[in-house]
């Protein structure tokens, strides 16, 4: 191995085992902020408090997001009217099949 590349591994060594403390906040005189959080409420209660939140509509769930709110009241007609409308249509072409 010649000089240069033995001193360019040896710098990037010396570069990679001295970067880890060179960004500390500690290090540099930043202030080291302390995140840690105390709760006044337990699970128990955060749980009760979303569950009423999204019964009382002030928050979307992801199956609304996605598919849209579900349908209030339900339709008139029964599955196998639907059934048989679903069999006509394509049997008539108005519905075209993808598998």
């Amino acid at each position: 191995m010649n000089a240069s590349k033995i001193l360019s591994t040896a710098l990037i060594a010396l570069a990679a085992a001295s970067a880890g403390s060179a960004f500390a906040a500690d290090d540099v005189g930043l202030p080291v902020v302390d995140n840690t959080v105390v709760s006044s409420k337990t699970r128990a209660q955060v749980q009760a408090e979303y569950v009423a939140a999204v019964k009382a509509g002030e928050i979307s769930t992801y199956r609304e997001q996605a598919y849209g709110a579900p349908l209030a009241g339900g339709g008139s007609k029964t599955r196998d009217q639907v059934r048989a409308e679903l069999i006509a249509a394509q049997e008539n072409g108005q519905l075209a099949l993808h598998y």
